[in-house]
């Protein structure tokens, strides 16, 4: 039994031009596999396809949710049923370009299901990543292979109940973390899931956001010097223009963003530095893994 998380999805009300960040700062490749012409842009890491789908009604900007690959469609379902016989699964809709299904944890968190190798099926290798052209103008120097998705956050209820339940039905490996951490790692042996417990006291002084997902991580190879890309980065653009929003800058306007990226660092222990992308995606930055942290 094998598994891994293959792709991370966003809804996006500008895929293009947010894609095009993550292409230039952190060195993601754009998919130009064919898809429909509604659907979004696709970048990946190498690893992890990192999807932008065109935002659809109903549908909160930012993180919506995860892919897992599987080697077995069929027995991985069997195993969904066996942990928790009151989750179910359905088919993905016919505008996604990927087959597979669409299931959830005991919490409700959504995670697309699909067979390696499958018809249709996201691919991508570690080994073989090139330097994009945006990348390479802004940054010739540094190998783009150093930057990757490390992990994606979900802040959850029942913290011990969906560690058990993604160790159990797809052998994730756990990471211990420091004495006194709260949260629950689980590793596909690249890259990790990150739950988070959720308690409303958590957000005092700012808007209540609900439970799901939370953030995405990259390592990269030097956190700070990465941080002062992506300041430079931003004031290239005009100021409201940007493609994505930094949560350094106090104002009025921005005392609930500070407020909240001191929750994701508090919570994150690789977390270096955190902003969001213009959809609203919380990024995070660190040097190290969590099993190094």
């Amino acid at each position: 039994m094998s598994a891994r998380i293959a792709h991370i999805t966003t809804m996006s009300a500008n895929p293009m031009a947010i894609g095009t960040m993550y292409e230039t700062l952190f060195g993601l490749n754009f998919d130009r596999t064919p898809k429909p012409t509604s659907y979004g842009e696709v970048l990946s890491d190498g690893n992890v396809m990192l999807t932008l789908h065109h935002r659809l009604p109903g549908h909160r900007l930012g993180l919506d949710h995860f892919g897992i690959e599987v080697d077995d469609l069929a027995a991985t379902l069997d195993r969904i049923k066996a942990a928790n016989p009151a989750l179910g699964w359905v088919e993905r809709p016919p505008n996604c370009p990927y087959p597979g299904v669409l299931a959830h944890d005991p919490s409700g968190n959504i995670f697309a299901l699909y067979q390696k190798g499958g018809a249709g099926a996201p691919t991508g290798t570690a080994e073989s990543r090139p330097a994009p052209a945006n990348f390479r103008r802004w940054n010739s120097r540094i190998d783009p292979s150093g930057r990757y998705v490390h992990h994606y956050a979900i802040r959850t209820r029942r913290l011990d109940e969906c560690a058990a339940f993604y160790e159990r039905v797809f052998a994730f490996r756990p990471i211990a973390g420091k004495p006194g951490d709260p949260n629950r790692y689980l590793s596909d042996g690249r890259v990790t899931l990150m739950l988070i417990p959720w308690h409303i006291e958590d957000y005092a002084g700012i808007s209540v956001t609900g439970r799901g997902p939370d953030h995405i991580g990259f390592k990269v190879e030097d956190a700070a010097a990465m941080r002062q890309e992506i300041e430079t980065f931003s004031a290239n653009f005009s100021p409201g223009q940007a493609p994505l929003w930094l949560l350094t800058t106090i104002n009025e306007k921005t005392r609930e963003s500070q407020i909240r990226a001191a929750m994701i660092e508090k919570s994150c222990p690789v977390s270096r530095y955190q902003f969001t992308d213009k959809d609203g995606t919380f990024v995070v930055i660190g040097d190290k893994t969590f099993a190094e942290a």
